[in-house]
């Protein structure tokens, strides 16, 4: 059988979806992945060790962000208002599906797959499914999507699903991650363990040297540093230089000259993957991305999440309701909240007993069979 993999650019989108393509490899199935590309990520899916093509080799994803940065100047000022930054992640990822569409349309007509797995908020592979008529598996990758906001970017890309003589409609089926107890009124589809996959990496040294200190990992994932540049870090580790423990900062591809005058207890790392750091570390600090969200869930850590747009507020009120860590308003961060991240037993219990529960859903080994059954 062939399956079509089908993600918006950016790690975010295409990790969660990795041990998923390789379980369908590992039961003898072939797998392509159709994606985008943009500077620093352009061969990442592709160490990942996944047959991948580029279904908008002439577009660089960091130009169509900043355009549609540049036309919502009217919601910009206003993205840490949860109902703004859903507005602005519609218009976000209809037009990242929309520079996919023809690229993926063309590698689909070529190949011929026998079934389509998408992530939630990408229109190119349900737009394709529709067309050649083969089923689709929406593959979740959060808590949960609000089946409105896809709805929505569905109908920004009216013009596509009309230029091939579709309409949108509901996945297939649907594969839901999010923990038993996390679960919103936006969950549904078959409960499948999240499986983080942060890449491989030659590992530092230092990493295996337990640390003397309590060790708090500080991460905005792999586009807000791009997008917004290193002043979008220092909010993250404010007050750091009172507190006695070790801070481990990644910043991706920020520019680490520009981050002069940080307290000496904050070590800066480029990349190093999220579940190494995770292991050695007592607490977390990050935006409220997804992927990092559960993979720091997986890990059992207590964790203060300071969203900044799209699906981060979902993902940290989801977080904050479980009792599972704080949820801070950017620019608010004070030393004596990370001072509580580290000595709360109760939400350190409760972050232990969530991945206990991530841990006995079924992995993806055990999904993939349900999505064979639908392509027949």
């Amino acid at each position: 059988m062939r399956v079509l993999f089908v993600t918006s650019p950016g790690v975010g989108h295409t990790f969660p979806t990795v041990p998923t393509a390789w379980a369908f490899r590992l039961a003898g199935h072939d797998v392509l992945l159709a994606t985008g590309h943009y500077q620093g990520y352009d061969e990442t899916p592709a160490k990942a060790g996944l047959q991948v093509v580029d279904a908008a080799p002439d577009v660089d994803f960091t130009g169509v962000f900043s355009k549609v940065f540049r036309e919502s100047a009217d919601l910009v000022p206003n993205l840490q208002d949860p109902s703004v930054a859903t507005e602005f992640s519609i218009r976000l990822f209809a037009e990242c599906s929309k520079n996919l569409v023809f690229g993926t349309m063309k590698l689909a007509e070529r190949w011929r797959p026998d079934l389509v797995v998408h992530t939630p908020m990408d229109g190119a592979g349900p737009l394709v499914a529709r067309k050649l008529g083969i089923p689709s598996v929406m593959h979740g990758m959060n808590f949960g999507i609000p089946i409105d906001m896809s709805r929505s970017m569905y109908e920004r890309m009216g013009q596509d699903f009309e230029r091939f003589g579709v309409v949108p409609g509901a996945p297939t089926a649907s594969i839901d991650v999010a923990p038993p107890s996390m679960r919103s009124s936006y969950s549904h589809g078959w409960p499948m363990r999240f499986q983080p996959y942060n890449g491989g990496a030659l590992m530092p040294e230092w990493l295996y040297t337990p640390p003397s200190k309590p060790r708090i990992t500080v991460t905005l994932g792999s586009v807000i540093p791009q997008m917004l540049g290193s002043g979008a870090l220092r909010q993250f580790v404010t007050g750091a230089g009172e507190i006695d423990a070790e801070f481990v900062l990644t910043i991706g591809s920020a520019n680490p000259s520009e981050l002069r005058g940080l307290p000496k207890n904050i070590r800066l790392v480029k990349w190093v993957p999220l579940t190494a750091l995770l292991a050695t570390s007592d607490a977390v600090i990050h935006h409220g991305g997804a992927s990092t969200a559960l993979t720091v869930i997986d890990a059992g850590l207590p964790q203060i999440v300071l969203p900044q747009s799209d699906d981060q507020f979902l993902n940290a009120g989801a977080i904050n309701k479980r009792g599972l860590g704080m949820v801070v308003r950017p620019g608010e961060l004070a030393a004596e909240q990370v001072r509580e991240l580290l000595a709360d037993t109760a939400m350190r219990a409760a972050a232990e007993e969530v991945a206990a529960e991530v841990k006995s859903l079924p992995g993806a080994t055990e999904v993939v069979p349900k999505m064979v059954e639908l392509a027949g």
